[in-house]
């Protein structure tokens, strides 16, 4: 009972304990092979062992334990039939493998908010090692079931001035669902492809290659633009028309009276206000269409172009604010690896950073 209970623990029930001891702070487990003589891979019969003086260390972990070693016999043996000579093997491990799966696991998810070289040092591993065990098994700790409802689009900087991206990122969650290279239409796209089926708000900012990208990848979902930018777009053009009045801006309470709806957020407007301010710009665009002022005369032109965006950015209750946080993330991930060469690398790295998965 004590031996199958330490085989469970430590993830490896195809073979037999020996001895179990403790050097210092750590577990050691001697273990054997379930097969008292193990037959010849080639023709299937009896083998003679020749020598078992060579042992086989791997790491381990679990749970309860911690991190423990595992001993293993590696026997040399000859079949008295064909000649073959062989070594011993294992079920589930490979015979240079230098650690278990539930230990490569684990490491794995250590290297989740540090980077891979602290974490080669802490267990004394080759860096080389600890990457391998990373990138091979960090993708299983990702869910493959991706429905968000809505979502947050965004472009950010691999280089200032040089190399952009894109990324998609779930409105309620802050989960990094895609990256994908470049800031064009084409790359907005394919970034909105991996959850265009279920998506129906999209939020993004005021540039054209989201509006096209949205349109096309997203024709049901409803596009929501950033109120950050709306804002912005709107107490410029106020205060410019506010200060071209001179000494008479003063009187015009009316602007200040739209301009304090317009810093709120669309939850604390009564739906009064809210037609207050659908009918203000309405009238500001008939009015400033053809204005002299240029800022003033293409803010206009912008606003009767995205009237809907801009209303459902009113009514609706998603912004890209979480989405402006995650790419402050995502530039201190890039600084900590000092740059990734390997694009889907970094994507795989984004997401695991932003999902919350050792929470």
């Amino acid at each position: 009972m004590y031996a199958q209970f330490i085989k469970e623990l430590i993830d490896l029930p195809d073979v037999l304990i020996q001895k179990v001891r403790k050097e210092e702070e750590r577990w050691i487990f001697e273990l054997s092979p379930t097969e008292q003589c193990p037959l010849c891979p080639v023709c299937l019969k009896r083998t003679i062992k020749m020598t078992g003086k060579k042992k086989q260390w791997m790491h381990g972990y679990a749970q309860r334990i911690g991190i423990f070693w595992v001993e293993l016999p590696v026997e040399r043996r000859r079949c008295g039939t064909c000649g073959m000579t062989f070594s011993t093997s294992y079920p589930g491990i490979s015979p240079r493998s230098v650690a278990t799966d539930a230990f490569q696991q684990w490491a794995a998810q250590c290297c989740i908010g540090t980077s891979i070289q602290a974490v080669a040092r802490m267990l004394q591993l080759p860096y080389t090692t600890v990457e391998r065990w990373f990138y091979t098994h960090a993708p299983s700790f990702l869910s493959n079931d991706i429905q968000p409802k809505a979502v947050c689009v965004d472009e950010f900087a691999f280089r200032k001035g040089h190399d952009y991206g894109v990324a998609v990122m779930d409105a309620e969650t802050g989960e990094v669902y895609a990256i994908e290279a470049g800031k064009n239409e084409e790359a907005i796209g394919r970034a909105l492809a991996h959850v265009s089926d279920s998506v129906q708000y999209v939020v993004s900012d005021l540039a054209p290659a989201m509006k096209k990208a949205i349109q096309g990848m997203c024709p049901e979902a409803k596009h929501v633009v950033d109120d950050f930018h709306v804002i912005q777009l709107f107490t410029e053009a106020l205060d410019r028309c506010r200060k071209s009045l001179g000494k008479e801006g003063k009187k015009h309470g009316h602007v200040r009276y739209v301009c304090r709806f317009l810093t709120q957020c669309p939850e604390k407007l009564t739906e009064e206000e809210r037609q207050t301010v659908q009918k203000w710009q309405n009238a500001w665009i008939h009015r400033y269409l053809f204005c002299p002022c240029s800022a003033v005369r293409a803010i206009a032109k912008a606003l009767v172009k995205r009237t809907d965006e801009i209303i459902s950015c009113i009514l609706s209750p998603y912004s890209n604010g979480k989405m402006e946080g995650t790419n402050n993330k995502i530039k201190l991930m890039k600084r900590r690896g000092y740059g990734y060469r390997n694009i889907q690398r970094f994507a795989l790295r984004v997401r695991l950073e932003t999902a919350n998965i050792l929470s």
